[in-house]
């Protein structure tokens, strides 16, 4: 009916990109029992609102071992992603231990995140790997979401924007033109995530994912259709400060997404805010 068409034109980015909204769970759910119930509270609370939350791309991105079931008892318009593709681009691709874009396409992946700090900085994965990986997922029609950040010793040399830039850069080189739509990224400012950190300001979220969207702009053809979030620590109490910025296509949440009212939470605020109207920039 009318409202039903009303609801899907005003949550639709003025841009024409979806909203995008994933649940990284990292390792907090560690048993299937855990998981199912997980699974089907997030079902009962999006059932409820799927007219309101049509325009937005949700997904879910659980341990890899626990991917297959989470898909199967998921609701079907929620996607589920991967949170990392293993040695899948190098000398050993069908070798021990590999996970390739096409072996997680097979199980109901449509998402897989690259890049987040975990990976970059405890792991080592260089800007060369999550290039291959990023290339490789694309091609096997994976959608991306590629995490960039500074850690504080590069923010206190006034290297921020130049960082994340250069991680933006690597891997965006090899982008096709017509893969955007399925290429997310996602700001995480390194120094402000975990216990006791002190939050990127909203103000400061806009500058950098700013900057990022302007170099899309000049440097990467098609990226328009590129989605641009921010992560760092997204809650209910915080989220309606960063969906009020212009620039934020959505979130990545990572606690907030170990529980379905929470998750509903900031999903519907993020809705909501988007659907009466953002600002440049903050100045609160």
């Amino acid at each position: 009916g009318g409202s039903t068409a009303r609801t899907h034109q005003t949550t639709q980015e003025p841009g024409g990109r979806r909203y995008f909204l994933a649940a990284n769970w990292k390792l907090g759910i560690k048993d299937v029992e855990n998981a199912d119930a997980l699974v089907d509270a997030i079902n009962r609370a999006f059932a409820k609102r799927l007219v309101e939350l049509q325009d937005l791309e949700l997904c879910v991105c659980p341990p890899h071992v626990l991917m297959q079931r989470v898909r199967a008892r998921l609701h079907p318009v929620l996607h589920v992603g991967a949170q990392n593709v293993f040695e899948s681009t190098g000398p050993l691709q069908d070798g021990t231990g590999v996970t390739t874009p096409d072996i997680l396409k097979a199980v109901g992946c449509s998402w897989v995140i690259l890049g987040h700090s975990d990976r970059r900085n405890v792991f080592g994965e260089s800007d060369r790997l999550l290039a291959d990986k990023a290339a490789a997922c694309l091609s096997a029609g994976i959608g991306v979401n590629l995490t960039v950040g500074e850690t504080r010793a590069q923010r206190d040399a006034g290297s921020a924007i130049a960082t994340v830039v250069s991680q933006l850069q690597a891997v965006a080189e090899r982008v096709p033109a017509n893969s955007w739509s399925k290429f997310v990224v996602a700001y995480e400012p390194v120094w402000a995530v975990g216990e006791g950190a002190t939050p990127c300001s909203p103000e400061e979220t806009e500058r950098v994912l700013s900057a990022l969207r302007s170099w899309l702009q000049v440097h990467a053809p098609g990226s328009s259709a590129c989605r641009l979030v921010y992560t760092g620590s997204i809650n209910e109490g915080n989220a309606d400060s960063y969906a009020r910025l212009g620039s934020v296509d959505g979130f990545v949440v990572g606690r907030a997404g170990l529980d379905a009212d929470s998750l509903m939470t900031v999903t519907r605020t993020f809705c909501r805010r988007k659907r009466n109207g953002t600002v440049g920039t903050t100045t609160s």
